[in-house]
């Protein structure tokens, strides 16, 4: 293959693109003479990036569709204070209230999936209105940020031997979704995201299979606020808003294409890895805190240009 036609092919995939910039970040933080490759700042990274790369796998899911999801903040705020609210001390109370985290989130995806998929509710109409109930509830829950996570949450966060345990989970997404790109529903997820209509006279079930997209993505939210409660070991019920942005964003630096038909969720979960690194790197070189959403900004909007050269790329490579 030749080299130029090598290199269209690798600026075409989101997910190389979003490495190669993850590469050229993590390249600077190294640089800054921190302790960066030691277990416990290698640990650190990876768990202050796995809530969000959760959630991102859930919310690609959906854009990779054609669809839209503004719940995704709701759903892990009402988890994180279920989880900082339950006062769970034994393993067996851990469970239950896990237990009723799923559920809950399950409850939101069936909400979302039924107006969107069944009744025709535009998705950001429906999903706007699922993250309001979502905080609302959760301000019923816990009205200010408190609480405590049982430690048996938290330990989630601690290493497995020299193996971060956050990296254990975050894995075993990549291949779960690896399996399930595969996967006749995996290819419906495209196929109806590229065309709808097409997609549908081609004999796919896309009621049916749009349903299901917005309970996953639900029940994987839910997973992320438990991640995000082993993070915090505590509660915030106001923290939505910019959950939800930092998701959009990882998703947006990853390469999924708005609109749907194009992306990965590896993709995704590079750029919250992205989005971690960077906030940690800025840290590293004096940069106030206060200027680390300009700088997480700037870097979403040379992703997204990069993601639209991308796409020309990819669609020129096709013709």
């Amino acid at each position: 293959m030749p080299t130029s036609l090598l290199v269209r092919k690798g600026l075409s995939n989101g997910s190389v693109v979003s490495a190669i910039l993850f590469v050229m970040i993590f390249a600077i933080y190294a640089s800054t003479g921190e302790n960066v490759f030691t277990a416990f700042s290698m640990n650190n990274l990876i768990v202050n990036m796995t809530a969000q790369a959760i959630a991102a796998t859930g919310l690609t899911l959906i854009i990779l569709s054609g669809g839209f999801d503004l719940s995704v903040g709701g759903v892990v705020v009402l988890a994180n204070v279920i989880l900082a609210s339950s006062h769970a001390v034994t393993a067996s109370d851990v469970f239950v209230s896990i237990g009723l985290v799923l559920a809950a989130s399950i409850v939101v995806g069936v909400i979302n999936g039924f107006f969107i998929a069944y009744v025709g509710v535009q998705s950001i109409a429906v999903t706007l209105a699922t993250m309001i109930m979502c905080q609302g509830i959760a301000l019923v829950v816990m009205p200010a940020p408190g609480g405590n996570v049982s430690p048996i949450i938290t330990s989630l966060t601690k290493p497995v031997g020299v193996i971060p345990g956050a990296a254990i989970v975050l894995l075993l997404l990549v291949v779960l979704w690896l399996l399930y790109r595969r996967t006749s529903y995996g290819v419906y997820i495209y196929a109806i995201g590229e065309d709808e209509k097409a997609a549908f006279q081609a004999g796919i079930p896309v009621r049916r299979v749009k349903f299901f997209i917005y309970v996953k993505a639900s029940l994987i939210y839910g997973l992320a606020g438990v991640m995000l409660s082993a993070q915090t070991a505590s509660g915030d019920p106001t923290g939505s808003s910019l959950f939800l942005l930092l998701v959009f964003a990882a998703v947006a630096i990853g390469g999924t294409k708005f609109g749907g038909g194009r992306g990965s969720v590896i993709g995704s979960m590079i750029g919250a890895g992205i989005l971690a690194l960077l906030q940690k790197t800025l840290f590293a070189v004096g940069v106030a805190t206060f200027y680390t959403s300009i700088f997480q900004g700037l870097v979403l909007i040379v992703a997204v240009l990069i993601g639209s050269l991308s796409i020309r790329l990819a669609k020129r490579g096709e013709v």
